[in-house]
């Protein structure tokens, strides 16, 4: 009869030392774990939803040109030069006319500008964050707009300068040219040979290279004139006229989400932790009840 009982013991004791599968430790505590995570996710949706929004607003400023150059090379040097006044749009002259137009701190400005060109075409797209939907519109408008303004500023301040430095050629040369004329005329009265004939006749080849060199450097402004020309045949333009603003932080949906995943994981494996350790304390306890209870039999 003892020996009876000591298998039923140990058979009792193999049992409650084998430990619970996983799943059925989950299926026991799936209301605690998902109880607590519903909780954790309400309060991450409801945190998020409380804490200062930041949006984002875009401005698309079209890069085109009008140079007599074939269609195909048009459009990659558009390209190309999109990819220039994107970086053009985040340099202290645009931001702080940006600025003056929207009234926002220039340095605020700076650190939520980005602008790049959309998917390498010639289109430079303009994004300014800010702390409300109104303000992330107006800076992106204000900033779009300083762009076109100063870009063509900047293109005919360069025309400007070579016509002012022609017109100062031209009238340099057209005294040079007066002062060829005169000394011709003085060397035609000037008895030859004598000192003064000599001395006209050096002033006169000092005049004409002093021609010479004005007409060249004349050519030389012609030229870079008509690369300015080209350039200016560049033209901006915005195409976006009144920038939508859009929430971008916080998210509270998303964070509510992810904190709801987050939460079903980790409260998971505290159940089979908690389950595992009470499960270790069990066989232990049943085991020196047993022993004590053998000598009675």
């Amino acid at each position: 009869m003892s020996t009876y009982v000591n298998q039923v013991n140990r058979s009792d004791a193999f049992a409650e030392q084998t430990p619970t599968a996983r799943p059925q430790i989950i299926w026991r505590a799936r209301f605690s774990i998902v109880g607590a995570s519903l909780l954790i996710a309400g309060l991450t949706c409801v945190v998020s939803s409380l804490l200062p929004g930041t949006y984002s607003a875009n401005s698309d400023v079209l890069v085109s040109s009008s140079s007599t150059m074939t269609s195909v090379d048009a459009v990659s040097g558009a390209n190309e030069l999109a990819t220039q006044f994107a970086q053009f749009a985040r340099t202290a002259v645009v931001l702080n006319d940006a600025a003056a137009r929207s009234g926002i701190p220039v340095d605020q400005l700076s650190a939520n500008t980005s602008a790049a060109t959309v998917a390498n075409t010639n289109i430079v797209r303009v994004t300014v964050k800010a702390g409300s939907a109104d303000e992330s519109s107006k800076g992106a408008r204000a900033v779009s707009e300083a762009l076109v303004a100063q870009t063509q500023e900047l293109l005919s301040s360069g025309t400007k300068t070579n016509t002012q430095q022609l017109a100062n050629i031209d009238e340099l040369l057209a005294k040079a040219k007066d002062d060829v004329d005169r000394l011709s005329r003085a060397l035609t009265a000037a008895a030859p040979g004598s000192s003064r004939a000599q001395a006209v006749n050096t002033q006169l080849n000092n005049a004409q290279q002093q021609v010479t060199a004005l007409v060249l450097k004349r050519i030389d402004l012609v030229g870079q004139a008509g690369r300015d020309t080209s350039g200016s045949a560049v033209k901006l333009s915005a195409l976006t006229a009144e920038p939508i603003a859009a929430k971008v932080a916080p998210q509270p949906l998303l964070y509510s989400l992810v904190a709801l995943i987050v939460s079903l994981v980790l409260t998971t494996e505290l159940a089979v932790i908690s389950a595992r350790r009470r499960q270790s304390g069990r066989p232990s306890a049943a085991h020196d009840a047993r022993g004590r209870a053998r000598p009675q039999s």
